[in-house]
């Protein structure tokens, strides 16, 4: 019977132990320099209101992640089809940030389209390493 007691003892005391050392629980920090890293992925919405000029042929938005890893772009759809004609998708820490002075960590995106001046809207899929949300921003780099 003492030996059943004491194994409860250990056990619970080695329970005790791995919640109070969170150490123990954690994995390891991911590297948000190595590109083999573990990555997320998102699909983004970029409307009219993402124009950054009268000529309506260049979107920019940035996208808070919590990372500088390497990221993949690549455009899902467009509406209307073709309009694109270079995504550019680069990891950046803001320059400006509504949260008192706050340097945020993401992803800047541009994407230059064919002059016309049409309403655009696109969707695109990002991909980071070691990012840890997708937040759209109201920041434009």
């Amino acid at each position: 019977m003492q030996r059943l007691w004491r194994s409860a003892g250990v056990a619970c005391g080695g329970a005790l132990l791995m919640l109070c050392v969170p150490t123990v629980l954690s994995a390891a920090p991911c590297d948000q320099f190595d590109p083999t890293g573990p990555a997320r992925s998102a699909q983004i919405t970029l409307t009219p209101n993402d124009f950054v000029d009268e000529r309506r042929d260049e979107m920019r938005s940035f996208i808070a992640t919590g990372s500088l890893g390497k990221v993949d772009v690549s455009v899902v759809s467009s509406t209307p089809g073709g309009i694109v004609r270079g995504v550019s998708a680069t990891p950046q820490i803001s320059r400006f940030s509504p949260l008192y002075g706050e340097q945020l960590k993401g992803i800047a995106i541009a994407v230059s389209l064919k002059s016309g001046g049409k309403p655009a809207t696109l969707i695109l899929r990002l991909r980071q390493v070691c990012a840890e949300y997708f937040r759209n921003t109201v920041l434009y780099y």
